[in-house]
């Protein structure tokens, strides 16, 4: 039989295949082929039957009994000699060309699904490290240390105020008020959380926005406790009145214009910040963190949503007094940002639901870090995007595993009380000032002697076990006591 000419059709399927000879089918896939192949190759006398190769030399040149032994040698006819006739060497296989796809395809998926896998699991152990649980990373330990330390420089007490009727004798640190005495809990670090919104103020006074929610996060890092200081917007306060970088004097005005005298971002902040320590007592408050209004909406479905019991309905929203919702979304932003611009108490009310809101927001957020401890970080990398702060993250990082620690799931909210009048331009809110000194008291002080002592010394005559130091009244109550037995 004459020789055949190299035939391409029994190749592979990425050479160009001549039109399958008549009476025979074309290959079922490559895959069966090269397994033809090589199954050829390690046995070549036995017969291979069942081929499906197509040839493109005509028909009647190629014979059933051929093909088997045409897919034995590839590109040679039956009979021919491996040998070239001109210089007696093998001669050589035609190369064929890479399959950019075989064997790529599946591995290539399951090294994008173990990428994915494992960027997911070092997210999952940075933030179980920094939660302290398993604290095996020497630079997430490192960065947690730092953070613990930063917060215990914060939480030192310079220049404390006090109450016109509290007594001290070591620059507030010690307090005796109303016969009881009261020592600062030095482990309490302060946040000032405030949310500002630039879009709704456009003259020229306020170009920088202005504060319309202000909150003070007390944190204990020994105990692990949050309490929470919501004092409203409208509250008067000696504001630092600032031009551009010069200092140009004080006037009272209401705590959200603080934030107007500034560059609507850190010395905007640290302006407020100021404010709200005049406020209490010139408490520390180091921290500050401020949230751009339109990232509530991110935030909030970064948690999941917050679900709650809305107590006004909001108007244009599937918001309505007494029936839970779920906030998604602006939702969210409307049912803490609305207020009626016809009720005095309008900037009350809104306090209130932002307290409420911010309650509900803390318990979803921690239930959501007990499964899955990363959405803490990720939670603070969103915050972020929307915010202007000084709490970095190694400080957030200790304090999120204090909270992890101690299993808080909710927070304590406070709002400072006091009375709501007409003023010239605005309202204007004046604090009750025995109201915000005891809640100062109750927050950053721990009460170490509630006076009580003399009924103790009473019960301690009775039993004759009197010390001579005892007040002459609990001698006399105990004498009572002893001639009615």
């Amino acid at each position: 039989m004459t020789p055949q000419p190299n035939n391409p059709g029994n190749m592979g399927r990425h050479f160009k295949n001549a039109e399958p000879a008549v009476g025979h089918a074309a290959s079922a896939s490559p895959a069966a082929d090269g397994a033809n192949e090589t199954a050829a190759t390690a046995a070549p006398a036995a017969p291979v039957s069942g081929t499906t190769a197509s040839s493109a030399a005509p028909a009647d040149d190629v014979t059933t009994a051929d093909m088997p032994r045409r897919r034995t040698a590839v590109g040679r006819a039956p009979g021919e000699s491996t040998a070239s006739s001109e210089t007696g060497e093998p001669a050589p296989l035609p190369k064929l060309p890479d399959d950019p796809h075989a064997g790529l395809v599946k591995k290539r998926k399951k090294h994008h699904r173990k990428a994915r896998r494992r960027l997911r699991v070092l997210a999952i152990v940075l933030a179980v490290v920094v939660v302290l649980v398993g604290a095996g990373a020497a630079g997430v330990w490192y960065l947690v240390n730092q953070g613990a330390s930063a917060i215990r420089d914060a939480s030192a007490a310079e220049d404390l105020e006090t109450a016109d009727d509290a007594e001290t004798e070591d620059e507030g640190r010690t307090i005796v008020y109303n016969g009881k005495t009261y020592r600062y809990n030095e482990n309490i670090v302060s946040i000032v959380v405030m949310g500002y919104d630039r879009r709704s103020y456009q003259d020229a006074s306020t170009t920088a926005g202005q504060a319309d929610a202000v909150m003070v996060v007390a944190f204990d890092t020994e105990t692990g406790s949050m309490r929470v200081i919501g004092i409203p917007r409208d509250t008067m306060v000696d504001v630092d009145e600032n031009i551009g970088e010069a200092f140009v004097g004080q006037d009272k005005l209401q705590l959200a214009l603080a934030f107007a005298y500034g560059d609507g971002y850190g010395t905007s902040a640290e302006n407020v910040t100021r404010a709200v320590g005049r406020i209490l007592y010139n408490m520390p408050m180091t921290y500050y963190f401020a949230i751009d209004m339109q990232g509530i909406g991110p935030l909030n479905d970064a948690v999941g949503g917050v679900t709650l019991t809305p107590t006004t309905t909001i108007p244009n929203t599937n918001i309505y007094e007494g029936q839970q919702t779920t906030l998604l979304g602006q939702n969210a932003l409307k049912y803490i940002q609305w207020r009626s611009m016809t009720d005095l108490t309008a900037s009350l009310d809104r306090q209130a639901r932002q307290s409420q809101y911010l309650q509900a927001f803390f318990a979803q957020a921690i239930a959501s870090a007990k499964g899955n401890p990363a959405s803490l970080v990720s939670l603070y990398q969103t915050a972020t995007q929307y915010s202007t702060t000084n709490l970095g993250l190694s400080e957030f990082s200790y304090l999120a595993s204090k909270v992890i620690e101690n299993g808080m799931s909710q927070i304590d909210v406070t709002t400072l009380t006091g009375e709501a009048v007409q003023g010239a331009r605005y309202m204007e809110y004046y604090l009750d000032e025995t109201s915000t000194y005891e809640t100062v008291l109750d927050v950053y002080y721990t009460l170490v002697d509630d006076g009580s002592d003399d009924e103790g010394d009473a019960v301690a005559d009775t039993d004759g076990s009197a010390k001579a130091s005892d007040k002459a009244s609990g001698k006399a109550d105990a004498a009572t006591k002893e001639d009615a037995e």
